[in-house]
């Protein structure tokens, strides 16, 4: 409330129960909608609110934001609940992404970029935290930002402990969170690692380029 109190607008603060009360003549509307905090995280509860506001803002001036704790929902989910809104922005402690068109069609479809990203996955995780130590929502955060491909925390938490039971990754907690970076002894390895990964695909794509 003190944040939004700059605004002059009328104030109120509903439960979710009284969210399904509003009619299209209460419009128009600013709705800020706290839905991570929601002890419904049911797939049917989500559909059934985004719906519902979907019908609600049909033909009327309402803006709505919905927030939801990524790390709760599937790939599939969020896919789902980003194609309800105009925009989608992805937070995590010290990277926001906003995306417009979300899942962009192009010459590269999005499926050939998130299969390319899950079958390398192991090698993009440990060239990401070659710079900086981070969380695994930072990790989601980042590969989402430079392909486009947004993964769960079921594919990335148990490939970074892998990692480390393989004495590439170190765990510390900083904090209330996990932070994984490289073992110092290790990084030779790894740099060994992502460049013969490299030089297996130039191989491939070379391959591939002669023969089409």
């Amino acid at each position: 409330m003190q944040e939004l109190n700059h605004t002059n607008g009328q104030l109120k603060i509903i439960s979710p129960k009284e969210l399904y009360e509003l009619k299209k003549e209460d419009c128009d509307l600013q709705l800020i909608v706290d839905a991570g905090s929601m002890d419904n995280q049911k797939d049917t509860e989500i559909e059934k609110r985004e719906n519902y506001l979907n019908k609600l803002s049909e033909n009327r001036a309402i803006n709505c934001l919905c927030t939801y704790n990524v790390t709760a929902l599937n790939s599939e989910k969020i896919k789902q609940l980003a194609s309800y809104h105009n925009q989608l922005r992805l937070t995590t402690n010290d990277l926001t992404i906003l995306s417009g068109d979300f899942f962009d069609d192009s010459i590269v479809t999005g499926k050939s970029v998130e299969k390319i990203v899950k079958d390398n996955l192991e090698n993009v995780i440990l060239s990401t935290l070659q710079k900086k130590t981070m969380c695994g929502t930072e990790i989601i955060g980042t590969i989402h930002l430079k392909f486009n491909v947004l993964l769960s925390p079921g594919t990335i938490y148990p490939l970074l402990h892998s990692l480390k039971q393989k004495g590439l990754l170190s765990i510390t907690k900083s904090g209330k969170e996990i932070v994984y970076g490289p073992v110092e002894d290790a990084k030779p390895r790894i740099r060994n690692l992502v460049h013969e990964h490299i030089q297996a695909h130039k191989i491939l794509n070379h391959y591939l380029q002669r023969e089409i």
